[in-house]
């Protein structure tokens, strides 16, 4: 079993890489440029955090979920899959004028480095890597996407998350987090991209949030995996099939 998760691992690691080994890049245009054609074709709306997306054909928001993850998330999406489960969260919080200063004026690897290093971690429960990520840049605030890996000391499995990460230049920062097990993650890495090319945010100032760090909602996706697979194994179902 492990030599089949360090396989597993491996491949993973190298189609990320090869995914995005591409320089970061400078657009002289809104992040969400592209995206301004799904506005009325997207199928999730959000009002109060000012955007709308299509999520992934056939995933269903979990509503269920404990208070510890649904405090953190604006919604979190599932394949559904008791047995293969992946999960696709979006959070958000307000950034003050100095982080933005600071992301703007420091380098694309000061940026990839500090992002890592707030990922990355070791606890008596589990241990996240960061394999590698990328940064674009827009006149209105840039765009990371970074891809990790976490291994888990109660069974030694391993979830792989990616994640997309928005720090606009208006104060709002929007993460994208994927959170799949290794066997599944190429294929669901696709839809989520696929789904992450349709988020689209109205450019307006929102109102401050209690902060969260990048580490607390990593840690409450992984979460969604690690009490799933233990539910699983006790005859617990984390979401309701209707």
């Amino acid at each position: 079993m492990d030599k089949k998760i360090s396989i597993g691992m491996a491949v993973i690691v190298l189609i990320l890489v090869s995914m995005n080994s591409a320089y970061a890049t400078k657009y002289d245009t809104s992040t969400f440029s592209d995206t301004l054609r799904y506005a009325d074709s997207n199928t999730y709306r959000d009002a109060n955090h000012t955007f709308s997306i299509q999520p992934p054909l056939n995933w269903v928001v979990l509503n269920n979920l404990p208070p510890n993850v649904s405090n953190n998330a604006i919604v979190i999406f599932s394949n559904n899959d008791k047995s293969q489960l992946a999960t696709f969260g979006i959070y958000h919080r307000h950034i003050a004028q100095n982080v933005i200063d600071a992301i703007n004026n420091h380098s694309d690897n000061d940026v990839l480095a500090t992002v890592a290093q707030e990922m990355s971690g070791k606890d008596a429960d589990s241990k996240t890597t960061v394999f590698n990520g990328i940064v674009d840049r827009y006149n209105d605030g840039i765009r990371v996407a970074i891809s990790s890996g976490t291994t888990y000391t109660a069974d030694n499995s391993t979830s792989l998350s990616e994640n997309i990460i928005y720090f606009l230049n208006n104060g709002n920062q929007y993460t994208l987090v994927l959170t799949s097990n290794s066997d599944n993650m190429d294929k669901n890495s696709q839809l989520f991209e696929g789904s992450a090319n349709t988020f689209l945010v109205s450019q307006t100032s929102l109102v401050p949030e209690f902060p969260f760090s990048i580490p607390i909602l990593i840690t409450a996706t992984f979460s969604i995996i690690f009490i799933s697979r233990i539910k699983k194994s006790n005859g617990v179902r984390i979401t309701d099939p209707r």
